[in-house]
């Protein structure tokens, strides 16, 4: 007798794929930005970098306000390319040529 309710169809193993593709792609591009931040004046990360926009330090205000700028531009590349990928109009990039591809951070002097 079959279980139907173990049965997965195609559209179903495609949406996995989907999904598995999206954790993949934006945990590559969180871990990028995280690890660029890191090793930019000690920040703890994208976030923490980004936070500091609002500061009253010339300096952390102007580092802060790059990295928003730069966390935009690469989640609007990364989910751009992501909806190209799932579209089948680009390949799968590994993570290296990924990284390759997002915009590079511009620190202020």
């Amino acid at each position: 007798m079959i279980d139907w309710s173990k049965v997965e169809t195609a559209e179903m193993k495609q949406a996995r794929a989907a999904e598995s593709l999206q954790v993949q792609m934006t945990a590559c591009i969180q871990r990028h930005m995280d690890e660029h931040a890191k090793s930019h004046a000690g920040y703890d990360g994208i976030l923490s970098l980004c936070t500091y926009a609002t500061s009253l330090n010339p300096k952390f205000k102007a580092e802060g306000q790059a990295g928003v700028e730069w966390r935009d531009e690469c989640w609007s590349f990364g989910y751009d390319l992501l909806a190209k990928v799932q579209a089948g109009e680009a390949p799968i990039p590994t993570e290296d040529e990924l990284i390759g591809m997002l915009p590079v951070m511009v620190w202020p002097e």
